[in-house]
């Protein structure tokens, strides 16, 4: 009897390696709070919708819950990196906000986007999809070689 449950066990978590987990694409991530998600969503939701009809693109953007606590609703925003990109060929101002990457750069425009329509919700970027490597990346040709550096002396 024993033997017959490790077994069943064993197999069980076989099948388990074997399944086929969706893979989401990689999206980038922001946070935010505010004090009525339920009735701050469509509001989030019809401001991303201007931001398409803009671009003349749909998106893969979504908002959702993340939970609540002390009166304060946590939500997250999942936005396609290439939205963000079309985006910022639409609104080259996005470029101009402080900040070190394009990303960092969204949300603070996005922010003040919000500000100006009486809109303010606490956002900061929460995750940034950053591509795997695998080995060299940087050009050695656009680096000095040996001989270069003879002529420097």
């Amino acid at each position: 009897m024993y033997e017959d449950e490790v077994y069943a066990l064993y197999k069980e978590g076989i099948d388990y390696l074997k399944r086929i987990r969706a893979v989401k694409p990689p999206m980038i991530v922001i946070s935010g709070s505010c004090v009525n998600f339920e009735k701050e969503r469509q509001k989030i939701i019809e401001f991303i919708g201007e931001l398409e009809w803009g671009i003349h693109s749909k998106s893969n953007c979504e908002c959702s819950s993340n939970g609540s606590a002390l009166g304060w609703d946590f939500f997250q925003i999942y936005f396609d990196p290439e939205f963000v990109e079309r985006l910022l060929d639409v609104h080259p101002d996005i470029g101009k906000e402080e900040g070190n990457m394009i990303e960092q750069q969204f949300v603070l425009w996005i922010s003040k986007k919000l500000k100006k329509r009486k809109q303010e919700y606490h956002l900061k970027l929460s995750d940034v999809p950053y591509e795997d490597t695998q080995g060299f990346r940087l050009n050695p040709e656009n680096y000095r070689d040996d001989s270069e550096l003879e002529k420097l002396r």
